[in-house]
């Protein structure tokens, strides 16, 4: 998992060290979780129950629904991009199906330097509080 915020802070950092010059790093948040820990303490923060399991595809499940995409565009007055230029449904399904733990090094980073860390569970649980006082979800 990578926060927005932590990718900037180190894209500059990369981009104004000199001993970072031509090279590449994977940046991540530094912490490591499984989504069967998240799920229940999401359910818990938006006051909701959690469901069993579900196997399913993003990419079936979604399909046919940019028209729903497009009325929200209307709705708020959102940038006019397309329902396929914002998102892949395939990558959540790879994402979110993955039967083994999956792990990103960031060894190098630090090596050269970054050390930022960011909290996976409270950056997500931060976003959805964010998102509730900014009344985007309830």
């Amino acid at each position: 998992m990578t926060d927005a915020n932590l990718l900037a802070k180190a894209m500059v950092w990369a981009a104004t060290s000199d001993r970072c010059a031509n090279e590449a790093f994977n940046i991540a948040n530094g912490d490591l979780f499984r989504w069967e820990e998240l799920w229940p303490k999401f359910a818990h923060s938006f006051g909701i129950d959690l469901a069993p399991p579900l196997s399913l595809s993003l990419t079936d499940t979604m399909a046919g629904k940019a028209f729903l995409w497009d009325a929200m565009v209307k709705k708020y007055s959102l940038r006019p991009h397309s329902y396929e230029e914002l998102v892949s449904w395939r990558f959540g399904d790879v994402v979110f199906s993955r039967d083994w733990d999956f792990f990103g090094d960031i060894a190098k980073s630090h090596r050269f330097g970054f050390h930022e860390f960011v909290d996976s569970e409270k950056m997500f649980l931060d976003l959805f509080a964010s998102m509730r006082q900014q009344r985007i979800i309830p």
